[in-house]
C-alpha cells in the first residue's frame, strides 16, 4: 500500500513506456526513434525491478544469513562473503555449493529484471 493515489508508480512508468513505443518510437527520425526505444527499454528495467525490489532484498537476505552473514547491510555483506571466496574460505565442496547456489540464484534474479529475455535462452 502506497501513501500515493493513483495512477501508481507503475502505471506511471508505464505510461511513458507506452507513449515512447506507441509515438515516439514510430517517428521518421531514426535518431529519435532509437533513443525512444533505449528509453522504453530503462523504463521496462525500471518496472521490473519496482515489482520485484521487496521480494528480491527478502531472498537475499534470507540467502546470506543461510550463509552466515547477518550483520550490515545486504552490499556490506555481499563484500564480505566476496572477501572470503577470495579468501579460500568457501574452498570445502558444501561451503563452495551453498556460496555458488546463492551467487546464482542471484545473478538470475538480476537478470530478470534487467534482461529476461537471456534467461528464456
Amino acid at each position: 500500500m502506497s501513501l500515493h493515489d493513483r495512477p501508481t508508480l507503475a502505471e506511471l512508468l508505464q505510461a511513458v513506456r507506452g507513449y515512447l513505443n506507441e509515438e515516439v518510437a514510430k517517428t521518421s527520425d531514426r535518431r529519435a526513434r532509437f533513443r525512444a526505444l533505449i528509453a522504453a527499454n530503462v523504463l521496462a528495467i525500471a518496472e521490473r525491478e519496482l515489482s520485484t525490489a521487496g521480494q528480491d532484498a527478502r531472498i537475499e537476505d534470507e540467502r546470506l544469513r543461510a550463509l552466515g552473514y547477518a550483520a550490515g547491510d545486504a552490499a556490506a555483506r555481499r563484500r564480505t562473503l566476496c572477501a572470503e571466496i577470495r579468501a579460500g574460505r568457501f574452498d570445502p565442496p558444501p561451503r563452495f555449493a551453498a556460496a555458488l547456489a546463492y551467487a546464482r540464484e542471484m545473478v538470475e534474479r538480476k537478470l530478470a529484471v534487467s534482461n529476461p529475455r537471456y534467461l528464456e535462452s
